[in-house]
């Protein structure tokens, strides 16, 4: 057993800062082109008090100057959505290391994970697995296919999808009824051919 440790655990840290604590991540999908397979590089954020999904953007090439501009747009998405950002959850890939140069300040803590401990990103683990169980199923051509798939994942995920560790609420659902509907008014929007 691991020795007893000051402070709070990070199950307990986590909890506490839900509110106000976002993670990121990267994940990468196989994409058909005219020139062959090609993968794609995914980076998306997650505000952990209300599960609320900000896809970033993808390319086949991460390179500092494109992470760097996803940074300044993550500030903006966090100052319209007005979800305070005390906290960034992210692995220790180098790629974040100018997303970090650019979004390090006084008012936002950095918070690298321990090597090989992708359970202390479950949030963003989580994410990817619900993302990778749609993508599963089909067989993307180009990179605007993955891009549509995508945002209909987001959409999903954000405005249509219950979740459970926030009480079964939609993230994005504003008038969510108190009271379950009756079935005869409960109507299916299929996405993706149904996949959603």
């Amino acid at each position: 057993p691991a020795p007893k440790r000051k402070g709070l655990s990070w199950k307990q840290f986590l909890h506490s800062h839900l509110e106000v604590t976002w993670a990121t991540d990267f994940f990468t999908e196989e994409v058909w082109t005219l020139g062959g397979l090609v993968t794609v590089y995914i980076l998306f954020f997650l505000h952990l008090g209300s599960r609320r999904v900000w896809l970033a953007g993808c390319t086949p090439q991460p390179h500092a100057a494109w992470v760097a501009q996803q940074a300044r747009n993550f500030s903006l998405v966090v100052e319209d959505w007005n979800l305070p950002c005390r906290y960034l959850v992210h692995d220790r890939d180098t790629s974040f290391a100018s997303l970090d140069r650019v979004l390090k300040t006084d008012a936002l803590s950095i918070l690298r994970l321990p090597p090989h401990a992708p359970l202390c990103n479950a949030y963003a683990e989580r994410h990817v697995r619900e993302v990778r169980e749609t993508l599963g199923n089909l067989i993307l051509v180009g990179e605007p296919h993955l891009r549509h798939a995508l945002a209909a994942i987001v959409k999903h995920h954000n405005a249509q999808r219950p979740h459970q560790g926030i009480g079964n609420v939609i993230p994005l659902a504003f008038d969510y009824p108190a009271l379950p509907a009756v079935p005869s008014e409960i109507q299916c929007e299929a996405g993706l051919g149904g996949l959603l």
